[in-house]
C-alpha cells in the first residue's frame, strides 16, 4: 500500500511540474528584463505540497526550478563572476521556486481549503519576490536607470510583475477549490456541503482580489510615470504602461463580478435550505 501511495505521489508531482512548466509560458505580460504574470503557473507545486507536506513540496518546487532554469539558460551568460552566477541559479530559480514548496503550510492551521491554499499562495509569493529582490539587488542592478539605487530598481522591478502573479495565483487557488477536493486521495469533486460552506469566503476574497489588481495596476504606473519623470534616461514604454493598467484592470472587474455571483449563489442556497427545513 505504501508503495502504491509513494507512485501515486511521484507520478502526480511529475504531471504537476510539466503542467507548471506549460503554464509558466503563457504569459499574460511578459517584462523586458526578465519575469512575467504567467497563467497560474504557481498553483500546480502549491498544490503538490498541500497535498504531501513541506517536505515533499520543497523536493517538488526545487525540481520546478530546475526546469526554469533550463528553459532561461541564457540568463547564466550574465554572471559575470561565480558569486553572481551562485545567485542567480539559487535566486532566480532553485530557491525561487523551491519556496512555493512552502504553499502548503496552512493545511492543518486553516480548516477552510480554499482560504488555506490562498494563503500559501501568497506566502508562496512573498517569498518567491524576495529571493527575485535579492538577485536583482546583486546581480541586475546594473540595469537600473542611472541615478537610482539597486535595491531600489529592483525592488520596484519585481514587485511589477510579482504582485500582479500573487493576484493570479491566489484568484486560482479559491477557484479551484470550489470544486475539487485536494485532501481526498484522488483529488475528487467537492461534496455540495463543502463548496457551500466557502462560497461566502471565496466572494469575499476575489472582491477583494479584485480591488487588489486595479490597486496594483494603479500602482505600477504611478511608479512607472515617476521613473520617467525623475530618473535620468529612465525608459518605460507608454505602450506597457497601457497593458499593465488594461489587464489589471480587466482582471480587477472580473474579479469582483465573480465575487458578486459567488455570494448571489450562496445566498440563494441558504435561502432554499431555510425554506426546506
Amino acid at each position: 500500500m505504501q508503495k502504491k501511495n509513494n507512485v501515486l505521489r511521484m507520478t502526480e508531482s511529475a504531471i504537476m511540474v510539466a503542467l507548471a512548466t506549460v503554464l509558466s509560458e503563457i504569459q499574460i505580460v511578459n517584462m523586458p528584463f526578465g519575469g512575467s504574470v504567467t497563467a497560474f503557473s504557481m498553483l500546480p507545486v502549491i498544490i503538490i505540497a498541500y497535498r504531501y507536506g513541506t517536505r515533499w513540496g520543497l523536493f517538488t518546487g526545487g525540481i520546478y526550478g530546475l526546469f526554469q532554469m533550463l528553459l532561461g539558460m541564457n540568463n547564466l551568460r550574465y554572471g559575470t563572476s561565480f558569486w553572481a552566477l551562485l545567485c542567480i541559479i539559487l535566486f532566480d530559480y532553485i530557491v525561487a521556486f523551491g519556496v512555493l514548496g512552502l504553499g502548503g503550510v496552512f493545511r492543518k492551521k486553516i480548516p477552510n481549503q480554499g482560504i488555506a491554499l490562498a494563503a500559501g499562495g501568497l506566502l508562496a509569493s512573498v517569498l518567491r519576490y524576495l529571493c527575485h529582490f535579492i538577485s536583482g539587488w546583486a546581480v541586475w542592478g546594473v540595469w537600473a536607470p542611472e541615478g537610482m539605487p539597486a535595491w531600489q530598481y529592483s525592488l520596484g522591478y519585481n514587485a511589477t510583475y510579482m504582485v500582479p502573479e500573487a493576484i493570479v495565483t491566489i484568484a486560482g487557488a479559491l477557484l479551484i477549490s470550489l470544486f475539487l477536493d485536494f485532501t481526498s486521495r484522488d483529488i475528487t469533486r467537492r461534496s455540495k456541503q463543502a463548496a457551500a460552506g466557502e462560497r461566502s469566503n471565496a466572494a469575499v476574497a476575489a472582491k477583494m482580489l479584485g480591488l487588489g489588481s486595479v490597486i496594483g495596476g494603479i500602482l505600477y504606473d504611478i511608479f512607472a510615470a515617476v521613473n520617467v519623470l525623475f530618473v535620468e534616461e529612465a525608459d518605460v514604454p507608454s505602450e506597457m504602461m497601457l497593458k499593465v493598467l488594461a489587464v489589471t484592470a480587466v482582471a480587477g472587474v472580473v474579479l469582483y463580478a465573480l465575487g458578486e455571483i459567488v455570494q448571489l449563489l450562496s445566498d440563494l442556497r441558504a435561502q432554499k435550505s431555510g425554506r426546506s427545513e
